[in-house]
């Protein structure tokens, strides 16, 4: 690539792999909302797959391919790219009292997808807007490198990942979203009754059915025979439906028309274990806390019914916590009062800022340790740093990092065992 001039000499630099490189090792996230029934071990809940790709030989080509990836991977017309661009999708649809809600989880999608398959989807969305070129065809070849040598590590042992893309790759999420871009299509276009609304994050699909129960379920059937190894299974309500971390809704009005709301949805196993108030932080962090959660609790609520029912869980796990009522209150008025949930309230829509306006200051982070000796030299470091002229037209902030914790110490992704045996034993039944 770069002998032909398609990479720069900087990029080329970029892709080469660091001079120290890390093994790539593998770990689970537990994923103890599951019921306890469906644990592969009494004690042990099921894990979420993830092989760490960082610093390793092949990371920044990852992330090199992703760039590539993503601008293809979000055109698809059932493309969800967070909670708050869902609800501007659906928030106020106008839907028949009688049609269904449905979500669809899509079963271990990252490690049931074919690497054959990737690539071809992947060269079919690139073809569709651009001619072939050699660039992305050393691309391909790139990824599919990436895709057929991910060895990883575990208790000192190596593996070599014959099918699915690891969960911790750069490129992984784009690669899912167009893996199903044709999934989606067919979804949308190709059965006798046709969803009225349909959008997918990643491996979680929602959807309003203008059929019956058995037809839905014929729908899902339909989705399973689509793709080789990818399955979907329904979640099926007719008045409310939990998506995401929000929970959808018929609504009707006074005539009997019925809408679609949305509000906060809290998991069970959420135990809302914010910041303690007596945690040794700057005083700022805590109010940063709850104005962040009642701003996002407004952006998701239809309704100040929805907003003030959010509001009062949080109310409560605030105050166990030794956040004082008065703060809370104060906050929770002024964010429904006063803080505009308008396009620009919304960071995908902001105006973008000329940073060529000679009057615009910089900013420049002043960054220490927190504890009581750091944060005095913090504010002293940044005075003099603003008495320099060098620095006039910046702009100073102070921030600051934690030291080393006893969770540093305690916590490993890297499992030790004495014996092979006992090592693939547990990595079995944690599959």
């Amino acid at each position: 690539m770069l002998t032909q001039g398609l990479i720069s000499r900087s990029q080329y630099k970029f892709l080469l792999p660091p001079s120290h490189c890390k093994s790539r090792y593998f770990y689970l996230l537990p994923k103890i909302h599951k019921p306890r029934t469906s644990w592969p071990h009494p004690f042990c809940p099921p894990g979420r797959p993830i092989v760490a790709d960082v610093n390793t030989e092949s990371s920044n080509l990852c992330a090199f391919i992703d760039s590539y990836l993503q601008p293809f991977a979000n055109k698809h017309p059932s493309y969800i790219k967070d909670t708050f661009h869902f609800i501007r999708k659906i928030q106020n649809q106008h839907i028949h009292p009688d049609y269904l809600l449905f979500t669809a989880d899509v079963e271990s999608l990252y490690t049931n997808m074919d690497h054959d398959l990737i690539i071809q989807c992947i060269r079919d969305a690139w073809n569709l807007d651009n001619d072939p070129s050699p660039f992305y065809e050393y691309l391909l070849d790139l990824l599919s490198i990436t895709l057929r040598n991910n060895d990883f590590e575990f208790n000192s042992l190596f593996f070599l990942q014959i099918l699915g893309i690891a969960m911790g790759r750069k490129y992984a999420p784009a690669a899912a979203n167009l893996y199903l871009i044709k999934f989606d299509f067919a979804a949308m276009n190709l059965f006798h009754i046709l969803p009225l609304l349909y959008s997918r994050f990643l491996d979680d699909i929602f959807g309003v059915w203008p059929g019956t129960y058995q037809e839905l379920l014929d729908f899902q059937s339909f989705l399973n025979s689509l793709i080789p190894g990818i399955k979907v299974t329904f979640t099926i309500h007719k008045y409310i439906i939990p998506f995401l971390d929000t929970y959808i809704y018929k609504d009707f009005d006074s005539l009997g028309n019925c809408f679609l709301r949305t509000g906060v949805y809290f998991k069970l196993t959420d135990t809302h274990q914010l910041l303690h108030h007596t945690s040794f932080h700057p005083s700022h962090t805590f109010h940063s806390i709850v104005k962040s959660q009642f701003i996002r609790f407004k952006r998701l609520s239809s309704t100040f019914q929805d907003f003030q029912l959010a509001s009062s869980i949080l109310t409560k796990a605030l105050l166990t916590r030794g956040y004082p009522i008065r703060t809370i209150l104060k906050i929770k008025r002024d964010i429904w009062n006063n803080y505009p949930i308008t396009s620009n309230s919304d960071p995908d829509n902001r105006p973008e800022q000329n940073n060529s306006e000679p009057n615009q200051n910089n900013i420049l982070p002043i960054v220490t340790y927190y504890d009581r000796h750091h944060s005095r030299l913090n504010k002293q470091w940044s005075a003099i740093v603003r008495q320099n002229p060098l620095f006039e037209h910046f702009r100073t902030l102070s921030a600051y990092k934690r030291h080393r914790n006893l969770k540093d110490i305690l916590t490993h992704a890297r499992l030790q065992y004495n014996n092979e045996e006992a090592q693939l034993s547990t990595l079995i039944a944690l599959l």
